[in-house]
């Protein structure tokens, strides 16, 4: 399931650019006293980025407000955010949810399903020696798609789903794919906005469609629009 979250601003103050860990401050702040495996285990959930902004000396302005989802493959979690939102309904980042509409995953047909991005996906390599940084992978690496595949297996098999058949690979006949540097944290990592092709059945379709892709989805890389 997918929640639609509408947002408006909260003073004059623009929205930081570095205004990840405030969304999903807010998500697990909603979430409340969810179990571990929600907070720290496998994300069967994805973020997007926010959507709406113009950049501004300082950050972004939402003058016709932002726009937000979040995906969970278990309906429950959607349900506590949406508890959650009623309580708190304001964001860190200076935005507030005024509205919020639910959305169940289409009915794929069993194939090829090309995505567009919601958040730039993200995909960690091994780390080439003890002191050097890990590998940030991005589309045009020919490991990728074996990457992308590999954590699309373990979400499925933590979902309860077959892996059979089930693949995922960038579209790099997408003409203006580029690379996406974002800052969690402090941490700096490059992603990669590009479409993606997923194939599978109508579940492993629609998983993919709720959890994401790649790395680090519950942090706002991966998701799908």
């Amino acid at each position: 399931m997918r929640l639609h979250l509408y947002l408006e601003p909260v003073g004059s103050a623009p929205v930081p650019y570095d205004h990840l860990p405030a969304l999903v401050g807010a998500f697990h702040g909603w979430l409340g006293h969810a179990p571990n495996a929600v907070h720290d285990g496998l994300s069967l959930y994805s973020l997007s980025w926010l959507s709406g902004g113009r950049s501004a000396r300082g950050g972004l302005r939402f003058p016709e407000g932002a726009r937000w989802h979040v995906s969970a493959h278990d309906e429950t979690l959607i349900q506590r955010l949406v508890g959650g939102i009623l309580r708190q309904p304001e964001l860190e980042c200076g935005l507030r949810v005024v509205d919020a509409q639910f959305r169940l995953p289409p009915a794929f047909a069993s194939g090829t399903q090309r995505f567009v991005v919601g958040s730039p996906v993200f995909l960690k390599g091994d780390r080439p020696a003890p002191n050097r940084p890990v590998d940030h992978i991005l589309w045009h690496d020919p490991r990728a798609d074996a990457l992308l595949t590999h954590i699309f297996h373990r979400k499925l098999e933590a979902a309860g789903l077959p892996t059979d058949g089930a693949a995922v690979a960038f579209d790099r006949k997408y003409p203006r794919a580029r690379p996406k540097l974002a800052t969690y944290k402090g941490i700096q990592s490059r992603a990669s906005l590009c479409p993606v092709l997923v194939t599978g059945n109508t579940q492993q379709l629609q998983l993919a469609w709720t959890c994401g892709v790649g790395h680090s989805t519950g942090i706002g890389f991966g998701s799908l629009a």
